[in-house]
Order: structure tokens, then C-alpha cells, then sequence
């Protein structure tokens, strides 16, 4: 169920409306941990700001 179908309170009994298979479901779930893992490393390290030169 998207996101938008959450927050407008949509049908909360279709659970495979994008037509993934729970393999793919769990790839893609899988690749946006790994992603969101490395923007957070990316971010305490100083994202865009100038880095500190020694």
C-alpha cells in the first residue's frame, strides 16, 4: 500500500498495487536501506560543506 493511500485513508485491503513480487518488494526495500544508510554517512560527515583541511 503507497504512502498516499495511507494518508488518505484509500483501500486498505489491496496490498500488491505496484504488481512486485515479494522478491522484488524486498530488493528494492533492501537497495532504499542501503541508500538512505549511505545519504545518513554522507550527511554526518558534512555533506556538502567545505571539509577541514589539516
Amino acid at each position: 500500500m503507497g504512502l498516499r493511500s495511507l494518508l488518505t485513508g484509500g483501500n486498505k485491503t489491496a496490498t500488491n498495487t505496484t504488481g512486485r513480487t515479494p522478491r522484488e518488494r524486498a530488493r528494492r526495500e533492501r537497495d532504499i536501506r542501503e541508500a538512505d544508510a549511505n545519504t545518513d554517512k554522507w550527511l554526518k560527515a558534512g555533506g556538502l560543506a567545505p571539509k577541514k583541511r589539516s
